[in-house]
């Protein structure tokens, strides 16, 4: 509080309201253009951004304005994240709608492919030449080497 005879109300409603407020309202924005009010599992984590906001744009420090910190570079969370870990989310989280499209394609089109006669033919031919050469090679049939190096 600047001075001995605010009120609690008044500092939060002139000092801190107006910044959170308007960072909320970007991070809202932001979740938004990343579709994250509509999928639940998605990479946009609100509480990171806005703590990315309230530390680049606080007052008191008007020089993190000029060089802008990622959350994962502020101080205070790298030894945050240290001591606690987030847990590994699965990659298809991650994706946005458009890269799991694809990746789906992908997939489809292999097994499409993967599951044609001539292909599969091929596959099996290769499997079997590779399980007959692993069987066939035996060390002592081996000629490359020579027992009087050992």
């Amino acid at each position: 509080m600047n001075s001995p005879r605010e009120s609690v109300p008044d500092y939060l409603n002139k000092d801190i309201f107006p910044t959170l407020l308007s960072a909320m309202e970007e991070m809202l924005l932001e979740a938004d253009r990343r579709n994250a009010l509509e999928t639940h599992k998605c990479s946009f984590n609100g509480l990171d951004y806005l703590a990315e906001i309230l530390w680049n744009r606080n007052s008191c420090h008007p020089n993190r304005l000029r060089t802008w910190l990622n959350v994962f570079d502020i101080p205070q969370f790298k030894l945050w994240l240290k001591l606690h870990p987030r847990p590994i989310y699965p990659k298809s989280w991650l994706w946005s709608k458009e890269d799991a499209a694809l990746r789906i394609q992908r997939y489809v089109r292999g097994w499409l492919v993967r599951k044609r006669v001539d292909v599969e033919e091929m596959r099996q031919f290769w499997k079997v030449i590779r399980t007959e050469k692993t069987d066939s090679f035996t060390p002592e049939l081996d000629h490359t080497f020579n027992k009087a190096e050992l």
